[in-house]
């Protein structure tokens, strides 16, 4: 068995090692097949690409990206290099039994050359791009050469097209055709750093040439053609706005138009020495004055119709305030001979009317003004608009001041119903106390009704006097009735004590022969009963007796006790 054993090991490890063998000198072919598509990178002769790349010339984003090719190539070596490292490892490797590590080797191969692969089409196609950029402005610049006697020949012939740039226009175009052959030049002797800079230069220079023959016929045009047709039918709009009437601020209209003729100067002037932002610059202004000149007219026609048809709705609310403001000063002329005016009520009455009579003097200075045209519809309807606004507060205002004063005489009659019906009110508890058929009545309680009579006899005064203080008479009327209540609330309980202590002293008269204290009390009792009228107190003396005779008596007899009605 074991023999058996033995000879199926060394089986396997024979088929192992070869196993191994083959897989080595298979990895040993891939080894050699890395080399040659190495060897294949290596024959698109990249370098020599870029060498010629750099002849040319490479200015602004053409020599930054040429500079960014240069590192790639840089990459692309050091690629190459540790290529050469693995496949130098990878082949010693074969030579041995290490299949692992031959396969890693051949792994880190494999992403090598891939990566140089890429880098070096990325390469290729930056150099591609790079001699199409160089041709398309090597094109634009050959075209403008081509095409230069052509557009100065045009800007001869057409005056109304390049106008006061002319000159300078035509000398630009020339100095352009002079650093033209000064390039050529430098590419003929192989000055490669200067014919850069002259090629940066004339690719700089054409596209100046393109914007001038497209922005300054397109400034003149709009200069000479659509602003001067604007202007012209702003002045004509202008002098039919005044034939119908409507007020212009000259001034300011002539300052407009003095402005515009300014920076037309100006543009003409910036158009002349080719600096056509500042050109357009003012263009855009002079575009928005146009505008503003437009908006202005419309405005001051619109200020035109809208003054008119708002005229007679202010001049209804100015009619409307002041036949209020009179109702009011006729009804506070009657109230003042009547009654107190305690909050400045004829004062808001005068103050109301000095407003209404400024509103009336704006009123004339406006008329007078558009009369002599001294102020437009527009400044006229804002001070109207604000009329519009002061004669609703002040038909608010007077409304509720009206409404305020309107209610003295209401409230006045309001204040003698109840006086009378509080005075009727005193003498109907007097009569009800009466009724009862006491001996009398508690000092305190007695206070309290001649105070409240002296209150009344005040009141009245107060109500009839000449001239009547209605705060203070509501005051009055407030107090008295608080009063009466409060004395009809004391006029109950006095009732209820002295129908009380009559119950009290019948029931406990049946213990004055027994006890001696009660006959005491109860002697006491009748003083103040029939002499001092103190009926509190006739209750506060029998109760305790009471109490300790019969427990339970006061309690049950004050329960049966009927309820008082005055």
């Amino acid at each position: 068995m074991v023999i058996i054993v033995g000879l199926i090991i060394v089986l396997l490890a024979f088929a192992l090692v070869a196993w191994a063998i083959l897989t080595q000198r298979k990895a040993a072919g891939q080894v050699a097949d890395f080399e040659l598509a190495k060897k294949a990178l290596l024959d698109e002769r990249v370098q020599d690409d870029i060498k010629k790349a750099k002849k040319i010339s490479l200015t602004g984003q053409a020599l930054r990206e040429y500079q960014t090719i240069q590192g790639q190539y840089q990459y692309l070596k050091d690629r190459f290099n540790k290529i050469d490292q693995e496949q130098y490892n990878a082949q010693k490797l074969t030579a041995g039994l290490n299949v692992w590590g031959t396969k890693k080797a051949l792994h880190t191969l494999l992403s090598l050359t891939k990566e140089a692969a890429q880098v070096q089409a990325s390469i290729k196609d930056g150099l591609d791009n790079l001699y199409q950029q160089n041709d398309r402005h090597h094109a634009a610049i050959r075209q403008l050469h081509d095409e230069r006697p052509a557009i100065m020949e045009r800007i001869k012939n057409e005056p109304e097209s390049f106008g006061p740039a002319k000159d300078k226009l035509l000398a630009f175009i020339q100095q352009g055709e002079d650093s033209y052959q000064e390039y050529l030049g430098f590419v003929e002797d192989e000055k490669a750093v200067e014919a850069a800079e002259a090629f940066e230069a004339l690719g700089m220079e054409a596209g100046q040439v393109t914007n001038y023959l497209q922005t300054i016929p397109m400034l003149l045009s709009q200069l000479n053609g659509k602003f001067a047709e604007q202007i012209e039918e702003i002045e004509n709009g202008a002098e039919e706005l005044r034939q119908r009437g409507v007020i212009l601020d000259e001034d300011a209209f002539k300052a407009d138009f003095a402005f515009f003729t300014e920076q037309k100067e100006k543009e003409l002037s910036a158009i002349a020495e080719l600096k056509m932002k500042e050109a357009s610059d003012i263009a855009t202004a002079l575009e928005a004055k146009i505008q503003s000149l437009y908006d202005m007219l419309e405005a001051e026609m619109a200020a035109y119709h809208r003054y008119f048809k708002q005229q007679e709705f202010i001049q209804q609310g100015f009619d409307r305030v002041k036949e209020q403001n009179h109702s009011l000063m006729i009804e506070l002329a009657y109230l003042k001979g009547r009654f107190t005016l305690n909050h400045d009520e004829e004062e808001q009455q005068q103050a109301y009317e000095k407003e209404i009579e400024d509103l009336v003097a704006g009123q004339k200075e406006v008329s007078d003004a558009l009369a002599h045209k001294t102020m437009t519809y527009s400044k006229a309807l804002d001070r109207q608009n604000n009329w519009v606004l002061l004669i609703k507060e002040l038909d608010r205002d007077q409304i509720a001041l009206y409404k305020q004063i309107e209610t003295f005489q209401p409230a006045l009659k309001s204040a003698k119903q109840r006086a009378q019906e509080d005075v009727a009110s005193l003498k109907d508890l007097k009569r009800s106390m009466e009724r009862r058929d006491l001996p009398g009545l508690p000092k305190l309680f007695l206070d309290h009704f001649f105070a409240l009579s002296d209150e009344m006899d005040r009141l009245e005064k107060a109500l009839n006097a000449s001239q009547v203080d209605l705060d203070d008479v509501q005051r009055q009327v407030n107090i008295v009735s608080s009063d009466l209540d409060t004395l009809r609330e004391e006029a109950k309980v006095v009732a209820e004590q002295a129908d009380l202590s009559v119950t009290l002293v019948q029931y406990a008269s049946r213990y004055r022969e027994d006890h001696g204290q009660m006959a005491q009390v109860l002697s006491q009792a009748k003083d103040l009963y029939e002499k001092e009228f103190d009926f509190a107190a006739i209750i506060e003396s029998i109760k305790p007796v009471l109490n300790e005779i019969e427990p339970d008596a006061y309690a049950r007899l004050v329960a049966n006790q009927d309820d008082v009605e005055l």
